[in-house]
């Protein structure tokens, strides 16, 4: 139905200055036999979402949580620590993640992930010309929706976390990475945040750049101000000549 296309935004403020429009998150409010259906087809999908994703990723995942990943990184830092392992981290933030994503990014991952195409088929359906409206000065102001998922609709982390999956896909990083328990770990993420790991600097920079670059193809852009770089005592740095 063409009402499903359509949704009214809000703006909820966020941590900072709030003269700044950075500092809000747009919030779409949609009809709720809308976001009943999408979450039908959440848990229609779910299993099969689900097992397609990396144990990295313990973002809109049942049975993960964040306590996961703080547990694993806790370890990694006393072992290193205890060991004088060299240790490089990079915490990398998205700008505005969920609003710059190419929708056409999520659904072909979905189409590479073996999703059952009928529900490939609304998915494109019901975020194929999308519309949303504003009201400023009394006045509501309809915007047409080109690109990212709406925040708010139960469907959205799902469709994002497919589209990250894909692009984590694209980087071969088959040799980089820690040992951890006899295997190599590149990286952790919950949803749209991402530790990524490594031995030194010159490795974790160019893992930096390699996962730019192919987030760029689906629309992500990393926030050069907001992602964090830290490394232990025992990474070497060459003097600079």
């Amino acid at each position: 139905p063409t009402q499903w296309k359509q949704s009214s935004t809000i703006i909820i403020p966020k941590k900072g200055d709030r003269e700044d429009l950075k500092n809000y998150r747009p919030i779409a409010l949609l009809p709720t036999i809308y976001k009943l259906f999408t979450k039908v087809l959440v848990n229609r999908m779910a299993r099969q979402l689900d097992e397609q994703q990396p144990r990295e990723q313990a973002g809109f995942r049942s049975g993960f949580s964040t306590i996961d990943h703080f547990h694993v990184i806790n370890q990694i830092l006393e072992r290193t620590r205890e060991c004088k392992i060299p240790l490089c981290m990079v915490f990398v933030d998205y700008e505005k993640a969920f609003d710059s994503m190419e929708i056409n990014a999520a659904i072909n991952a979905l189409v590479r992930q073996n999703i059952p195409k009928k529900y490939i088929r609304t998915l494109l359906n019901i975020n194929t010309d999308c519309s949303t409206s504003i009201r400023l000065f009394n006045n509501n102001i309809a915007i047409p929706i080109n690109r990212g998922v709406r925040q708010g609709d139960t469907i959205s982390p799902k469709l994002f976390t497919a589209a990250l999956e894909d692009v984590f896909r694209t980087l071969g990083w088959e040799n980089r990475g820690i040992m951890v328990d006899g295997e190599l770990l590149t990286h952790l993420r919950f949803a749209d945040d991402i530790v990524l790991f490594a031995y030194d600097v010159k490795t974790v920079a160019e893992m930096l750049k390699e996962l730019n670059e192919a987030s760029t193809r689906v629309g992500l852009r990393i926030n050069r101000a907001k992602t964090q770089a830290m490394k232990n005592a025992n990474v070497l740095v060459k003097p600079s000549s």
